[in-house]
């Protein structure tokens, strides 16, 4: 997804990438509680850019723990 009016999420730290998707969640409900349809659908587009964002650093986040450990197992494992 791809807002024209916004930076690259990538240059966004995490604690700020997560603060923009809590603040935004908070704005979305409030625009649909008042009946908002056109906000909310903007809103939204956003909001799931950061959230693909935060998932894609979460990923490589998982992969790396997952490489590490896989590295300390072999040197526990001695087959021969």
């Amino acid at each position: 997804m791809f807002h024209p009016l916004l930076d690259n999420p990538a240059k966004i730290k995490d604690q700020e990438l997560e603060n923009k998707i809590l603040d935004l969640t908070k704005k979305y409900h409030t625009a649909a509680r008042m009946g908002q349809g056109g906000v909310c659908q903007q809103i939204m587009i956003i909001l799931e850019m950061y959230k693909e964002e935060q998932a894609k650093r979460n990923q490589a986040a998982m992969a790396s723990t997952m490489k590490k450990q896989n590295k300390d197992l072999d040197d526990l494992i001695n087959v021969d």
